[in-house]
């Protein structure tokens, strides 16, 4: 009888201790791939949502963020507070680095990103259950390319943040917060598109706070609602969400892609392309 029952206290230790070395290699692993997207997104062109989807971490961001509203605030606070500060510190140490690379080499440097993200193709293409002989699926992948499109193609500086209306900065907020929420869409792209891009980044560089509040009001308010839909309709209508998502990733490839490489460039962007596509490749494997 002591046998058994000190056979079964054993039993439990060692799921307990299982348990919580698959937690802590969880949280490593989310950390690093939160540190590599924060550091990705200084990179012109490149939307932080895609590279939360290329590197697997995108589903559980938009999950955890309409979760802050419920009993398991917790939870998702902790859980939004490792990404979010580890993608701060990606963005602030890598800076330099990616700079470098992107003023030197930046031809290579782009196409790595594109063979990462072409590297996650599969990955979404297996949550989106996508079935080959159903015409659906082919119109909402062509429908999610053509959003980016027509995104990218909004004439530049509609609004002025420093004319505009409290109403006008806010409703402008909510239309940035698309950028932080869905992938393909880059966040510094609209800044520009709706002409904020210059004068947020005098409002930073002179410490001026108070004009940025309605801004970042609105962009809050857009992350949540947009999350709190996004994540009803991946866990409701997967097989439409999911290839509209792989239509935004496919759209936005113009936009990463640099330019033709020339003489020795065309061997060192094609190296950098298959590494980024067998990396993104093996770890959404994961």
């Amino acid at each position: 009888m002591h046998k058994e029952l000190n056979y079964r206290i054993d039993n439990q230790v060692l799921c307990i201790f299982i348990a919580m070395d698959e937690k802590k290699k969880d949280l490593i692993n989310v950390a690093i791939r939160s540190y590599i997207t924060g550091a990705s997104m200084t990179v012109p062109g490149i939307s932080g949502g895609s590279m939360a989807m290329v590197f697997g971490i995108y589903d559980r961001i938009i999950a955890s963020v309409p979760l802050l509203l419920t009993k398991d605030f917790k939870r998702a606070f902790l859980f939004l507070l490792l990404t979010g500060g580890c993608g701060l510190i990606g963005a602030f140490s890598a800076s330099p680095v990616l700079s470098f690379l992107l003023k030197n080499y930046y031809i290579i440097v782009m196409f790595f990103f594109l063979g990462a993200i072409v590297g996650s193709i599969p990955m979404i293409i297996k949550k989106s259950q996508l079935n080959k002989s159903n015409w659906y699926d082919a119109f909402f992948i062509i429908l999610g390319i053509a959003i980016v499109t027509l995104i990218s193609f909004i004439p530049e500086d509609i609004v002025s943040l420093g004319e505009s209306s409290f109403l006008s900065q806010f409703i402008c907020g909510v239309l940035v917060s698309i950028g932080f929420v869905l992938p393909g869409i880059s966040f510094t792209y609209l800044l520009v598109v709706l002409g904020l891009y210059e004068s947020l980044i005098g409002h930073l560089s002179n410490l001026e706070i108070l004009p940025l509040i309605p801004l970042s009001v609105g962009i809050v308010v857009g992350v949540f609602l947009l999350s709190g839909l996004l994540k009803k309709s991946m866990e409701s209508f997967p097989q439409i969400t999911f290839p509209i998502i792989l239509g935004f990733l496919i759209g936005s490839l113009p936009q990463v892609f640099p330019s033709l490489p020339a003489g020795i460039e065309i061997l060192f962007s094609l190296l950098s392309f298959v590494a980024g596509l067998l990396i993104i490749y093996f770890v959404s494997k994961e």
